[in-house]
């Protein structure tokens, strides 16, 4: 008469389990949502490897025979063999220790689920897995009886070395994080005990337990683990959420979590990535994904400061960034992340450089004649009765200077010509007077200079001679062409004619002419002679 109340009995437990295979679907939809960020793909897999387990389960406790039981125990062992080595990958991403998941490594992980797969499979062979399958109706409803081997405690060794190595890496992270951090390390800590605390009750049989409570567990540690991992902004962050958001963006944005872990970037940042595009850089840290960027590494390394919102400029390989950094806060008001803005600013600062280098140059033409690249006649002007409002000395001198025979030199060898005679006079005044001096074109062949102080007048005098002795040795040559310059001048003395800028002019003009006046009469003489 207890029949009924068996068949019950085993029809709610598998009930139970089918609906945990449900609650499995739907975490692995979000999981799927979530693929771009690595740990989620982790998390998804191990997902799958549970349902296997429930699933099968379910089915083994309503089986009657142990030929059907043994049917469900191998579809369970589809997955079983997988979760350590699944798990072991999530936790090694959740402690943020990427750098080992390299092919190698990853193949050493496999050798244990390699292991209990085939040591499962081909137990009919050497029953070293299974030493005997029975079925036992001692509780009150058929369940498997299996007298295990030392295979399967080899499977035991490899799935809980591996589980020592996960929670080594937990406790470590749980002590050096902060406490807001250490709630989120907690919760995958309780997730990882549910998954191995369990397993290892019913193997060992450490608790008379008749059925094995395993599969129960998974759901409660799955969801301990989705906790954790949620609220470590590892799959909240996820860029499917915000894709649409990114590529709307023309700056480059780039966001991190807490731990400096790479959870997205746009388009627009991806041609900062341009060198290491073949690596998936979603999940690794901001040292490695900022290596050949290390400005922008630094400048990220710095920002600590809680709710600081900070910006730099800075050259990023041949462009030129403006960067911000801010913090970005989650739905329960608390710090989610971190979120760099990098605009390129290059094409703007171009523009800067180029409209400061026209200012330039428009400050340069405005005070320099265009021919001979000497100061030109308002530039002269300015600074010269600046100087002279300004100066105590009363020892300066001004010069007017005029070439001689410059309408004939035009006449006969052409303007070209004269315009590079122009240009010699100009260096050859430049090069030869007493230092310091301001020395301008007025216009035409006229050439205008200011001595702020000289040491006496006869000293000056004697300088200048000099110079008019260069201009009649060293005359101008264009191929065949050889051209004397003759330069009339006219002096004032600060000292003599007092510190007004229009009476030095005017008296220099007056023996400047007086100068021309001589010259001629004197050339005119030794052509006649």
């Amino acid at each position: 008469m207890e029949e009924p109340h068996i068949l019950t009995y085993n029809f709610v437990l598998a009930a139970i389990l089918i609906i945990f295979t449900f609650v499995f679907m739907v975490l692995l939809y979000f999981a799927w949502k979530n693929r771009d960020t690595p740990i989620s793909i982790s998390y998804g897999l191990g997902v799958v490897v549970a349902s296997f387990y429930t699933f099968g389960y379910a089915f083994q406790l309503v089986s009657t025979t142990s030929e059907q039981m043994l049917t469900w125990i191998h579809f369970q062992y589809l997955g079983i063999p997988f979760g350590p080595f699944l798990w072991v990958i999530m936790i090694l991403r959740f402690t943020h220790n990427e750098q080992f998941l390299t092919k190698k490594n990853i193949a050493l992980l496999l050798l244990g689920p390699v292991h209990t797969l085939s040591a499962h499979f081909t137990n009919s062979l050497h029953q070293l897995f299974y030493k005997s399958i029975a079925v036992d109706s001692s509780q009150g409803f058929p369940l498997i009886a299996l007298d295990r081997g030392p295979l399967f405690y080899g499977h035991i060794v490899y799935a809980y070395s591996y589980y020592f190595i996960g929670i080594s890496l937990l406790v470590h992270m749980y002590c050096k994080s902060n406490k807001e951090r250490k709630k989120h390390i907690v919760l995958m800590i309780i997730g990882s005990v549910l998954v191995f605390s369990f397993p290892l009750i019913h193997s060992l049989h450490l608790i008379k337990i008749p059925i094995d409570v395993s599969p129960f567990g998974l759901v409660f540690s799955s969801l301990f683990y989705l906790w954790g991992i949620y609220q470590f902004n590892l799959l909240k962050m996820s860029p499917v959420t915000m894709k649409q958001i990114f590529e709307s963006v023309h700056d480059a944005v780039i966001l991190f979590d807490l731990d400096d872990t790479l959870k997205s970037y746009n388009n627009s940042a991806a041609i900062l990535f341009e060198e290491i595009h073949h690596r998936k850089l979603i999940g690794e840290t901001a040292p490695q994904v900022l290596a050949h960027l290390p400005l922008l590494a630094q400048f990220l390394k710095h920002q600590t400061t809680q709710n600081e919102t900070a910006t730099q400029s800075m050259k990023l390989k041949d462009d030129y960034y403006h960067v911000q950094f801010s913090f970005i806060t989650g739905s329960n008001h608390k710090q989610a992340g971190k979120m760099l803005i990098l605009h390129n600013s290059t094409k703007s600062l171009k523009y800067e450089e180029s409209l400061r280098q026209q200012s330039k140059q428009y400050e340069y033409l405005a005070h320099h004649d265009m021919l001979t690249g000497i100061f030109n006649r308002a530039y002269f002007e300015q600074e010269v009765k600046r100087r002279l409002a300004l100066s105590d000395q009363k020892t300066g001198a001004l010069i007017v200077c005029d070439l001689n025979f410059f309408k004939e030199i035009n006449d006969t060898y052409g303007h070209f010509t004269g315009d590079n005679v122009l240009i010699f006079t100009a260096n050859c005044w430049h090069e030869n007077l007493p230092k310091p001096h301001i020395l301008a074109r007025l216009g035409g062949d006229e050439f205008v200079m200011f001595f702020e102080q000289i040491v006496s007048k006869e000293q000056f005098l004697q300088q200048i001679k000099e110079v008019r002795t260069i201009f009649k040795n060293e005359w101008y040559k264009q191929d065949t062409i050889t051209i004397e310059i003759v330069p009339s001048i006219g002096i004032s003395f600060i000292e003599e004619e007092g510190a007004n800028y229009e009476i030095l002019y005017q008296i220099c003009d007056e023996r400047m002419y007086a100068d021309k006046k001589k010259l001629k009469e004197y050339y005119v003489l030794n052509e006649d002679g």
